[in-house]
């Protein structure tokens, strides 16, 4: 009896969602692909044929196994059906393997039919095997794809736009969505589609042959903008972008420029991956009001050198700075009362002596962030150059009213027998509440050089931060428990070959610091 119930209870579930308005069974549809809408069609007498009327189509080869022909087939059924029935199509998405070259001819038919539907969005994505991709024929881009008046999200990939594919004239002037992927595309064409489109408020440009120079100054509703190229190293795309209206920008590989004293008003996020800056003036001059996240990943190569040019940072609402490089740069924020945090990754070569006070200056800069630091050694450097860092340099931090600074984390990843060497220097000029990444099997070892006086060369250096530690504690992360908890050396457990038992040091300085 309550199986029956059971039972009347999950039936009368599916009639109440049975009984809803087309319109939100159409909604749920949409969130499923093309095979999933169909197998709806047998939940119900009601559901049967919903799945035949909803406003978005999608389909792929690679979902809809069997013959090429029968995909073809499916494809250009239901857009004639849709055609016939006089239905509305809002979103349309074709991806299929290169080598059925008998879709390039109805594609064109295909696309030609949706534009009289009212689409809004074309998402078209052809890919090949990666053997066949250097000799693989060229398919342009429809040229009645820009003739769909109602269109407002192009996502276009493996294709070539050139000037057959726009036409004469650009009729998509409701476009707020350009996504490019792995398209040919050259200068004047890029320049003729966005020119045509001011609307545009997400760009989206990834390894795009050809394309060098990119103006997007001139699009005044822009606010998202992405752009990587994977290629050739030697090979940049200039982009010269400077709307206000700018809320996000990610760009990998390439050159920017930006306009002296450029009103970045809404702009919250930029992240910069191996970016050549035109000039570090003009970065400096631009303000930032509502800047939370910056992060600067190799962009190292800069016309300028960003050792010996400062970088200032007009971002007083600064939530998180990022900062991975080879060199260390001189950068600076205005002072601001607000929270806010810095992760700096720098892959360091020669000698402390070479870095450290340049760290420090970077460091003191940041100071009035919660900082974490990890330095990674990338090359051996002779003991004897190790032990001679410039004393007389690192006392002028001591003696000239220049503190060390607080970090918040510090991970060290260099040989175990550099470590000793490389973390005395640092602790001259930064005092880390926690020391990370240390080696299992080095645990003691650290462990006596944080806490014991060693004779040697390096008495003299370990003296300028050895009086301000107060206690050092060793800590064990529990991988189950996801947390980190106080441990001893005599409680580590025992070292297994291939074991990764993770261990850091927490550190208690003198308060006035």
């Amino acid at each position: 009896m309550a199986k029956a119930n059971e039972e009347d209870v999950g039936s009368n579930s599916m009639d109440m969602i049975s009984d809803l308005p087309k319109h939100i069974l159409h909604r749920i549809l949409y969130f499923l692909s093309q095979k999933e809408a169909v197998r709806t069609s047998v939940l119900s007498k009601s559901w049967r044929n919903i799945w035949c009327t909803r406003p978005n189509l999608d389909f792929s080869d690679k979902i809809i196994k069997g013959d090429k022909q029968e995909f073809l087939f499916i494809v250009g059924n239901n857009l004639q059906r849709y055609r016939d029935q006089r239905m509305r199509l809002e979103e349309f998405g074709l991806r299929i393997f290169l080598g059925n070259y008998e879709f390039v001819s109805l594609l064109e038919k295909w696309i030609a039919a949706l534009k009289n539907m009212g689409v809004k969005e074309f998402r078209l994505s052809i890919y090949s095997k990666r053997i066949q991709r250097r000799r693989r024929r060229s398919v342009k881009v429809p040229s009645v794809v820009f003739e769909a008046e109602s269109l407002q999200d192009l996502h276009a990939e493996g294709f070539t736009l050139d000037q057959t594919s726009i036409g004469r004239n650009v009729l998509s002037k409701h476009l707020k969505k350009l996504h490019l992927e792995k398209v040919e595309i050259e200068d004047g064409v890029f320049q003729k589609i966005i020119s045509s489109c001011p609307l545009i408020e997400t760009m989206t440009l990834k390894s795009c042959k050809k394309l060098r120079n990119i103006k997007a100054n001139n699009l005044r509703h822009l606010k998202h903008f992405t752009f990587s190229f994977i290629g050739i190293l030697d090979v940049r795309c200039s982009i010269e972008i400077c709307p206000s209206s700018l809320e996000t920008i990610e760009i990998e590989h390439a050159n920017i420029l930006l306009h002296k004293g450029s009103q970045f008003r809404n702009l919250n996020s930029i992240r910069m991956y191996d970016v050549k800056f035109s000039s570090l003036d003009r970065f400096s001059s631009c303000k930032f009001p509502s800047l939370k996240e910056l992060a600067l990943v190799y962009c190292d190569g800069l016309e300028e050198s960003i050792e010996e040019s400062h970088l200032f940072i007009d971002a007083p609402n600064i939530d998180s700075f990022v900062y991975h490089g080879c060199l260390i740069p001189s950068t600076s924020f205005p002072t601001t009362s607000r929270e806010w945090s810095s992760t700096l990754s720098l892959d360091i070569t020669g000698a402390p002596s070479s870095w450290l006070l340049k760290l420090h200056k970077l460091l003191e800069s940041l100071s009035r962030s919660k900082i974490s630091l990890t330095i990674c050694q990338l090359s051996l450097v002779n003991d004897e150059v190790i032990i001679q860092v410039r004393l007389d340099l690192v006392q002028g931090i001591k003696g000239g009213n220049k503190p060390a600074v607080v970090v918040k984390k510090l991970l060290l990843r260099c040989n175990s027998s550099y470590f000793s060497p490389l973390s005395n220097g640092l602790l001259c000029i930064c005092r880390p509440r926690k020391i990370g990444n240390v080696n299992y099997t080095d645990s003691e070892s650290v462990l006596k050089n944080l806490m014991q006086r060693e004779g040697g060369n390096q008495d003299e250096l370990r003296q300028l931060w050895l009086p301000d530690l107060e206690e050092v504690s060793l800590e064990i992360y529990d991988d189950n428990r996801r947390k980190w908890d106080p441990t001893s050396l005599s409680d580590l457990p025992e070292y297994e070959e291939g074991e990764r038992i993770r261990t850091r040091f927490a550190l208690k300085w003198r308060e006035n610091l």
